[in-house]
């Protein structure tokens, strides 16, 4: 996947670097983050879109299964965005958009410990904006809707075509990503228009 991506990119005369790391693991996570700041040449923004999501309810999901979303979920973003930080802070610009979700602050009926990581990705988010807004970096907080993804689809048999595309979400954060440098949008909320079908 990775490599296809990076043949789209140059082939659209952009330039792209990847690296591969456990984001499970702050020591992976930070390294592969400085290589890529050192390959790239610096950084701009910080774009933590990586999550797990496990639809079972308490009775259901295993401890270990728990252990692993929250790490992925929560832990992951700590430990890329403590990585980044540094150079934002060196340079005194960048932004940080941390993509949670609607389960972030409204219920979710069998998917609680889903909706625990992406409450605590809000929460960290917006704590993280007023720790660092004085030094001249953005954070935003995403909270997509429905959105047609593989890991979201409970039932492959299901039409998905309502739903909204993941190009979607990354077209709205670029959005994010190009506003002048006095202001921020602090939250987006991206939604289907149409419902599910039945």
């Amino acid at each position: 996947l990775l490599a296809s991506l990076k043949e789209a990119i140059e082939a659209e005369g952009g330039t792209c670097d990847t690296a591969v790391a456990d984001l499970r693991s702050c020591a992976e996570t930070g390294a592969a983050i400085e290589g890529l700041v050192t390959k790239l040449g610096g950084v701009d923004a910080l774009i933590n879109n990586a999550g797990l999501v496990i639809r079972k309810s308490t009775m259901e999901i295993t401890p270990e299964e728990w252990r692993t979303m929250i790490e992925t979920n929560v832990n992951g973003t700590f430990y890329a965005t403590r990585a980044v930080l540094p150079h934002l802070k060196q340079q005194g610009s960048g932004h940080v958009v941390n993509v949670s979700s609607i389960s972030g602050y409204m219920p979710l009926k069998g998917g609680s410990g889903y909706a625990a990581s992406k409450h605590a990705v809000v929460g960290f988010s917006e704590s993280l904006f007023q720790e660092v807004r004085e030094l001249g970096i953005k954070v935003t907080t995403v909270f997509p809707g429905s959105v047609d993804s593989a890991s979201h689809r409970a039932d492959a048999g299901v039409a998905a075509d309502w739903k909204v595309k993941p190009a979607e979400v990354g077209e709205a954060v670029l959005g994010l990503l190009e506003t002048r440098s006095g202001n921020v949008v602090s939250r987006l909320e991206i939604r289907p228009l149409g419902r599910p079908p039945g």
